[in-house]
Parts: C-alpha cells; structure tokens; sequence
C-alpha cells in the first residue's frame, strides 16, 4: 500500500516531463543558442536570473519529484519553489529592457512562457496533491515512499541533465560577465 495517489504521482510526472520538454526548446534553444542572451551585455543579467532558475530546479526536482517526501524535506522543496518563483517575477521585470534591441519577446516566446508556467504549476501542483496531510507536519518522515516504475527513471535521467544545464549557465554567465572583456583588454 502507498503512503501517496500513485495517480497523481503519475499525472505530476507526465506534467513534469513536458515541462522539461518545452523548456528544452525556451531555455537551451532560443535563450541560448537563437537568441545568444548570455552574450547580450543587456540581457546577461537575465541570463543570470536563467541560471537562478537552472540552479533552484534541481532541489525541486530532488524532493518534489524523486522521492515521495515529507516533513522538512518537503518544506525544503516548496522553499525551493518559492524561491524559483521570486526569481521568475524578476526575470519576468527584467525581460523589456533585456529584449529592448532584439524587439522583445516574439509571440511564439510568450506562448512557450505560458506553457512553461501552466505545466509547472501542474506538476508541481499534483505532486503536492498526491502527498496525505500529514506529510506537511514538520515531524513527518522525510521520505514517505519511492516512486515506482517508470517514474522512478524518469527523476533518475532527469536529475544529471538538470546538472548539466545548470552548469552550462553558469559556464556561460562567467564567461561572458560584462566586466570580463574589458578587464582583459
């Protein structure tokens, strides 16, 4: 017997990964290879705010999606999530003057920006719902259960993956800090 809805569990993880899906094409796609952002001098803090995010995921997906947490595990996650949620309203404000000299967002970008958003908060929605009241008790478990079948490989490929583009972020974000050039000129 399961201590969550496998049901739910399964709809977060379907929600999870076409999350994952349509970032691929936003974040690697048209942030960093069309439109080249890390290399903006105006949009390198937006790129910032990106690696923010690409950074804070991996914790969401760690103890929202990996395991069936509970307790301070699960408030780690949903602490995790307000943070990334922070982060994406100043990346949200910072967007019209980032895009400024590329015409701004495209349609097709804002469209992506609201699937981003709605397949998120589905998931991460879900995830919570599959979980039982007690869970959100700070003395509860901090593991209530392991996913089974193919979610449980699901969280497992997608974790190194996460790894990887956050890491590639940060790579870009230094080597293109606005300052650099200058300084080694």
């Amino acid at each position: 017997m399961h201590t969550y809805s496998v049901g739910l569990i399964s709809a977060a993880s379907v929600a999870l990964l076409a999350f994952v899906a349509v970032s691929a094409i936003d974040g690697i796609y048209i942030h960093l290879v069309r439109l080249r952002l890390h290399a903006r001098p105006e949009s390198w803090r937006e790129h910032v705010l990106h690696t923010a995010r690409a950074i804070l995921f991996i914790p969401v997906l760690l103890t929202l999606f990996g395991v069936v947490s509970g307790g301070a595990l699960l408030w780690v996650g949903i602490g995790a999530v307000a943070m990334d949620q922070f982060v994406e309203l100043l990346d949200m404000l910072s967007e019209k003057d980032s895009r400024a000299a590329i015409g701004g967002l495209s349609s097709f970008e804002y469209v992506v920006h609201v699937s981003l958003t709605t397949l998120r908060s589905a998931a991460i929605a879900l995830s919570l719902a599959a979980r039982p009241v007690s869970a959100f008790s700070l003395s509860a478990p901090l593991v209530l259960g392991e996913l089974d079948g193919p979610w449980k490989w699901l969280v497992g490929q997608l974790v190194p993956g996460a790894i990887v583009i956050a890491l590639l972020h940060v790579w870009l974000a230094l080597r293109h800090f606005p300052g650099r050039a200058r300084a080694a000129a």
